[in-house]
């Protein structure tokens, strides 16, 4: 693998490079950012680049080692990637054993842990031992959504890079350039991808169909935008059935009242969903404008009161008919 297969993360891969020619590497390396970002890949490719036996700055993709590390037959590269809710202490364990024996071709071994945060307590105080004083031959990739979820003893010991999203205009370059999307598709995939390249192909692609989601929102928004007073309540068991989506159902409402707010301020150039612009146009007559700028603190609170276990019911509700406000004033 060669770090061009990754999009972005340009000044990560230039500083892996240099301490790949320096050689002067450390035992503990923290890749953290949201998922899509390529950290995986990215400690995959930083390991195939230390146990290459050319000793580039970059894999060279032909000695014996970077052939069984593509093909993920290295010895001396592990990685521990659970489809788990938690890594427990027997899976360190496992990790542990492994560490202190000699490397089986290289002088060095390289462990990947996917979603290290998701540790035990235990796992993760039994780990943080080995970190105090790892092998000398030991290199350690822990990858994570959120190095506040490590603990700080092991997030002390370890080298942090931090994976940042891919801009928009970015995004929709590459969609352009490389996915045959038009220009108005990868503004709304962009738009919707979170600034996760990966997302936004799968949203393409439909192996999310984030689109079918949005047209059902947008139905229950201008059900509100156009009904009486006791309309939100017809809604109810929407919500209550799509609750694992409840986070995508409030981006797209957020993304949605945005562009209904560029169109009342003629910014029509800015607007993301730009295949439904008749019914922009429609709810920007109806929207007051000062409403439709209140409502993205509505749904932020929303989102948060959920998140923090409250009555779920209520606060659907209480979005609902603040939804409906927007349209009055």
């Amino acid at each position: 693998m060669q770090y061009s297969l990754i999009i972005g993360q340009d000044s990560i891969k230039k500083h892996l490079k240099q301490i790949a020619k320096s050689k002067q590497i450390s035992h503990g390396y923290i890749f953290e950012g949201p998922k899509g970002t390529g950290k995986f890949d990215m400690a995959k490719i930083f390991g195939q680049s230390i146990l290459c036996r050319n000793q580039g700055p970059e894999p060279c993709e032909i000695c014996s080692s970077c052939i069984k590390a593509n093909s993920g037959n290295h010895p001396d590269m592990q990685y521990l990637d659970l489809d788990e809710d938690s890594i427990k202490r027997q899976d360190i364990d496992g990790i542990l054993n492994k560490i202190y024996t000699k490397p089986y071709e290289s002088n060095r071994k390289i462990f990947i842990i996917n979603e290290s945060h998701k540790m035990t307590v235990q796992a993760a105080n039994a780990f943080l031992k080995t970190l105090e004083e790892p092998p000398a031959d030991t290199i350690i990739i822990l990858i994570t959504t959120n190095i506040n979820l490590l603990l700080p003893t092991i997030a002390s010991r370890c080298q942090h890079f931090r994976f940042e999203e891919i801009s928009f205009n970015e995004i929709v370059r590459i969609l352009v350039r490389d996915y045959n999307s038009t220009e108005s598709e990868a503004r709304l995939l962009a738009g919707y991808s979170k600034g996760i390249l990966q997302r936004a192909i799968n949203i393409k692609h439909k192996t999310f169909d984030l689109l079918a989601l949005r047209d059902q929102v947008l139905e229950i928004v201008d059900g509100l935008m156009d009904g009486g007073r006791f309309t939100a309540f017809r809604f109810e068991k929407y919500f209550d059935q799509n609750k694992a989506h409840t986070e995508e159902i409030i981006e797209i409402m957020m993304i949605w009242f945005r562009d209904v707010l560029f169109y009342k301020t003629d910014l029509k150039e800015n607007i993301i969903n730009i295949d439904k612009l008749e019914l922009v146009a429609k709810h920007s007559k109806k929207a007051n404008s000062i409403k439709c700028s209140e409502i993205f603190g509505h749904l932020q609170m929303t989102y948060e009161d959920i998140n923090n276990n409250s009555n779920f019911k209520y606060a659907i509700d209480h979005l609902l008919f603040e939804i409906q406000e927007v349209r009055h004033g």
